[in-house]
């Protein structure tokens, strides 16, 4: 059976694009032989310059590497492509524009999910890069979909911040190894943020937050991962099944 290829830009940081291909084998949970699993092209720009730091200090555009990478996938084979940041969805209308690669929008695709959930989600909460707040993008995608979206205090965005940008204990910093001091600062946050408003739904808008939290930590919420959902879609648009879908999203 042919299969398109997914075309996966990663880099941003640099364990994103790889811990999102370690999802699309994870939840491909029917496949028993190396031929039932999905093809994928994976390239990993870790210089693609700074999406937060283009938007707070309007520093050089991250746009045209984006553009770049993407053809370069499209040249390689892929059908489709993602990419595996969040904060670089600020600019992606902007990039499928200069881009003759359909893309799936991550932000788009997580909203969509949310909204779709049996349990009826009225409120969900934010943790993701300043640039991401600030931007006002997440906010944008839930616009018209009557759910509530609530983001941390000044202060404790602070706080996320220096748990994903810290010279000492950030995850960027310290990889695929994320130090404790990171993960409970990043609790607390999330412990306040559902004391204020009650939230019990929380959105990780940070792939370094993917694989950072464990589930013990966050045990007072349903966590909705941005990454995992992205990959559930590409294995059902592979897999050309809705069906898969519905079963992988029960899986997760």
């Amino acid at each position: 059976m042919h299969h398109q290829h997914i075309g996966i830009l990663g880099g941003m940081g640099p364990a994103a694009g790889l811990y999102f291909a370690q999802k699309l084998i994870a939840l491909n949970t029917r496949a028993r032989t190396d031929a039932d699993h999905v093809p994928f092209i994976l390239y990993s720009n870790p210089q693609i310059p700074s999406r937060v730091d283009s938007f707070l200090k309007q520093t050089a555009s991250p746009v045209p590497q984006l553009v770049a990478s993407l053809q370069k996938l499209k040249a390689l084979g892929a059908d489709f492509g993602v990419i595996v940041c969040n904060t670089a969805h600020i600019h992606f209308d902007e990039i499928a524009s200069k881009v003759p690669l359909p893309l799936i929008n991550m932000v788009d695709n997580v909203a969509r999910h949310v909204s779709a959930m049996e349990t009826g989600v009225r409120k969900v909460g934010l943790l993701a890069t300043t640039a991401t707040v600030k931007s006002g993008l997440y906010a944008r995608y839930f616009e018209g979909t009557g759910i509530e979206l609530v983001v941390p205090s000044g202060e404790d965005q602070m706080l996320v911040s220096s748990a994903i940008f810290g010279a000492e204990f950030g995850i960027k910093a310290t990889g695929l190894s994320p130090t404790d001091a990171a993960r409970r600062s990043l609790a607390g946050v999330a412990d306040r943020l559902r004391k204020r408003t009650g939230v019990q739904h929380l959105i990780l808008g940070c792939t370094e937050l993917s694989f950072t939290i464990p589930d013990a930590v966050w045990a007072n919420f349903q966590i909705i991962d941005p990454v995992t959902v992205l990959a559930q879609t590409c294995l059902a648009r592979t897999l050309s099944s809705p069906s898969r879908l519905r079963e992988m999203t029960e899986c997760a």
